[in-house]
């Protein structure tokens, strides 16, 4: 049987991940993350980007994705900015356990704590096997997802053989490092191999659902669009 230079890559990619599993049980990888938006009535004076700074602490089959608490990020506010935009910017914890695909996800949005309870997204990656870069030092593979809605592109590193990655990603042969997409960019800027504490699951706020959470921001949405616009109008452009 003859096996093609890629898929004899993949073999030896998840032979060196099962030899290096067990090597790194813990420590804190930090993200800067990138979020961009841009839509109908949006003021000219809007930011159309926000930007914050995360880290992911990971102790064996877990992992907590908090804001990083070592950085004072600055937002990119104008004076003009909608208070009911700026008190919709979420704070978000995100705790996984990949063994039993839990996912608890603390956000703060309109000065209110959501529990939301979900499971880990199944991402059905496919690995570019000769696209590789460097992250934070650590020499990363390429693979992407994409479907009717999503379409990303990650970077993942088998030196950190954790099927982990920042806010909801996962589900590779190493921890992600980088992820882009249209509306998102996540990259990893400082890896921290040390002992962590024993992580704590987020338990403060209203429990929801995945469907009744996202159900609750589109209506919040519409209703700032039409403030938008009424604003607009009444100004007269």
């Amino acid at each position: 049987m003859k096996v093609s230079l890629k898929s004899y890559f993949i073999i030896i990619l998840f032979a060196n991940a099962s030899v290096l599993i067990g090597q790194v049980k813990e420590g804190i990888i930090k993200y800067k993350q990138t979020v961009y938006f841009e839509f109908e009535n949006m003021p000219a004076d809007m930011p159309k980007s926000m930007e914050s700074f995360h880290r992911m602490i990971l102790k064996n089959d877990a992992s907590l994705y908090e804001k990083d608490p070592d950085v004072k990020s600055q937002n990119n506010d104008s004076e003009n900015t909608p208070r009911m935009f700026r008190r919709m910017r979420p704070t978000k914890t995100i705790y996984k356990n990949m063994s039993t695909s839990k996912v608890i996800e603390q956000q703060n949005m309109f000065g209110k704590d959501f529990l939301v309870m979900d499971t880990i997204e199944n991402f059905k990656w496919k690995i570019s096997a000769g696209e590789q870069k460097v992250v934070a030092g650590y020499t990363c593979m390429k693979a992407f997802y994409k479907d009717s809605t999503n379409n990303f592109v990650v970077f993942f590193t088998t030196q950190i053989p954790k099927k982990n990655g920042p806010d909801k990603f996962g589900g590779l042969p190493g921890v992600i490092l980088e992820v882009q997409s249209a509306q998102t960019h996540i990259i990893a800027t400082e890896i921290i191999n040390s002992p962590v504490p024993e992580l704590v699951m987020p338990s403060k706020g209203d429990k929801m659902s995945r469907t009744e959470f996202t159900a609750m921001i589109k209506q919040k949405t519409e209703e700032m669009r039409q403030m938008w616009g009424d604003r607009r109008r009444s100004s007269g452009q």
